[in-house]
């Protein structure tokens, strides 16, 4: 093993506080501020929007509008019509088809009627009558198309006989649905569950609404019974009332000098 010789000199280690201190004489920002002056000054968040960005938005704004116009189904939640045109048929769009009555008043009886009628049109047996079937639906025996307009509008009360069994209790008016609603249900009813009869238009509707303006409380079989049965396919025919005795025009009481009644109705 070699030894060291203690009169050999030994290096001087560095003197590193000399070292620091050298190191600070150097201004080591003035160094960095110079680079930095050749450079711009950063400018995040401030920089223009790209005339592509802007172009595709403006593009989906106007492909939005489109769409909701051509497509909005007359702006109502639950209706989707790709037929529908909002610039008009006269600008060579397609015209707009009208509602199937079938389909609109399959909706209406659901939402309305189905909780006494039932979706099977058979009613419940004992408290409230059929509508498959019935002579109050397609019009056979005295009863008329204007006595079903008269007894939805202004409802029905006591007992009535519906395919020869007896119902006793009461339906309320429904006047406060449009015309075209109830015609629609109408017409629904009189052409679903093999029932076959005419439709029920508006018009017609509107009409019988306008003459039985008066009426304040729901109809009575009698009453209805009263009334000469008109058919709206072109038809009338005059029903004897239930006493055997003419038939009085609604609203009041015949004369005494009153013609016997004929085949041609006095009121729908």
């Amino acid at each position: 093993m070699m030894s060291q010789d203690p009169n050999k000199t030994q290096p001087e280690a560095p003197d590193t506080f000399q070292m620091d201190m050298e190191r600070d004489d150097i201004n080591v920002r003035d160094v960095h501020g110079a680079i930095l002056r050749e450079k711009d000054d950063p400018r995040d968040g401030y920089e223009p929007i790209p005339l592509w960005m802007v172009s595709i938005f403006m593009a989906l704004v106007f492909w939005g509008g489109a769409y909701l116009a051509f497509f909005s189904g007359g702006f109502q939640a639950d209706v989707f019509d790709p037929s529908q045109v909002a610039w008009g048929a006269g600008a060579g769009g397609a015209e707009k088809a009208a509602p199937d009555p079938m389909v609109v008043g399959k909706k209406l009886f659901t939402a309305n009627c189905v909780a006494c009628h039932q979706a099977t049109g058979q009613g419940v047996a004992g408290q409230f009558p059929p509508l498959a079937g019935s002579e109050w639906v397609v019009g056979s025996d005295w009863h008329g198309d204007n006595h079903l307009v008269k007894l939805v509008l202004h409802g029905l009360q006591g007992p009535v006989q519906v395919e020869g069994t007896t119902y006793n209790g009461a339906m309320p008016p429904w006047k406060q649905l449009k015309d075209e609603q109830i015609a629609m249900i109408l017409t629904y009813i009189r052409n679903e569950w093999g029932n076959s009869a005419p439709p029920i238009t508006a018009e017609q509707v509107a009409k019988i609404r306008e003459e039985t303006a008066s009426q304040t409380e729901p109809f009575t079989q009698a009453q209805l019974k009263a009334i000469p049965a008109v058919h709206f396919g072109g038809s009338a025919e005059s029903a004897p009332p239930a006493d055997g005795t003419d038939a009085p025009p609604e609203g009041g009481e015949p004369p005494a000098d009153a013609p016997a009644a004929t085949g041609t109705p006095t009121g729908v």
